[in-house]
């Protein structure tokens, strides 16, 4: 199909060639404007609000959701000590991302690891697809001068 502009009686006509059976079709301004009004798009409503709250109920809840479940798994899991050394940073195919404040609540969380703390998981979050607990070393807060451990995300 071609497309050809050109000039009629002032109005701009659009002429389209190498249609269905090879014929020439020309549309008059009139055509134009009724086939404009015909397929004319509506904006959807962009207003900020609007985004944030469609972005939050297609991509935050559901997450919130399946990591809420992860989360007082883990909190169940471990002990309260423990619990208060570590976060949960990330879950990303298939693997968690934990945080922990100091060397000493690594080792004994790696132990844990080894030990089948994932197994445990897997089996209290049937509907998370858990096959790998990374563990990293890292300080997510920050202490304020009343000794409160403020976090940095």
């Amino acid at each position: 199909m071609w497309v050809k502009l050109g000039w009629r009686d002032g109005w701009v006509c659009v002429i389209l060639t190498g249609c269905f059976d090879g014929e020439k079709m020309e549309w008059d301004p009139k055509k134009l404007r009724l086939l404009a009004k015909q397929r004319q798009f509506y904006q959807k409503d962009l207003t900020f609000s609007k985004v944030v709250d469609s972005f939050m109920r297609r991509k935050v809840y559901p997450r919130q959701k399946k990591l809420g479940e992860l989360a007082a798994a883990w909190d169940e899991l471990l002990p309260e000590e423990l619990t208060e050394h570590s976060c949960l940073e990330n879950f990303t195919r298939g693997t968690l991302k934990v945080l922990v404040d100091s060397p000493a609540h690594l080792a004994e969380l790696n132990m844990l690891v080894r030990e089948g703390l994932a197994d445990h998981l897997r089996e209290m979050c049937p509907n998370l697809p858990l096959s790998n607990i990374k563990i990293m070393h890292a300080r997510w807060y920050h202490v304020d001068e009343q000794g409160n451990k403020i976090a940095d995300f």
